[in-house]
């Protein structure tokens, strides 16, 4: 359990292309999308993208987008917390926010100039 941990780090976009190499698969989704999706969360939210397709969890580990997608126990996302990922919408400014994979099979989200990174593995680290 991880109470209240922030959970996440921002870069800009040209620090995280440093750190954690080029974006190898990018999918996006409208930011005020995801902006109504956090407001449907507790302090954590979940990402995965899979054959490119992104799921997203709540703290619960509930599928919260897209609708139809059923989960394993055992399937890894990747968690941050729900204030950083606002902060991250909220000063990047852009209309799309995208979530992408990286070398090493790093997961960043990207709105603007701003990058997030630095999540948490779930399982074994679960909220």
């Amino acid at each position: 359990m991880y109470g209240q941990n922030i959970v996440g780090k921002m870069y800009t976009g040209t620090e995280a292309n440093q750190i954690y190499g080029p974006v190898a698969v990018s999918v996006s989704i409208p930011t005020s999308t995801l902006g109504d999706l956090l407001k449907l969360n507790g302090a954590y939210i979940m990402f995965r993208i899979e054959n490119g397709n992104l799921t997203i969890l709540d703290s619960q580990r509930t599928v919260i987008y897209p609708g139809n997608v059923t989960i394993k126990d055992t399937d890894v996302f990747r968690f941050f917390s729900v204030s950083l990922v606002s902060k991250l919408i909220s000063d990047g400014g852009s209309a799309s926010t995208s979530v992408e994979i990286r070398n090493n099979n790093i997961l960043t989200i990207t709105n603007g100039t701003y990058t997030l990174e630095y999540s948490i593995l779930c399982p074994p680290f679960c909220p």
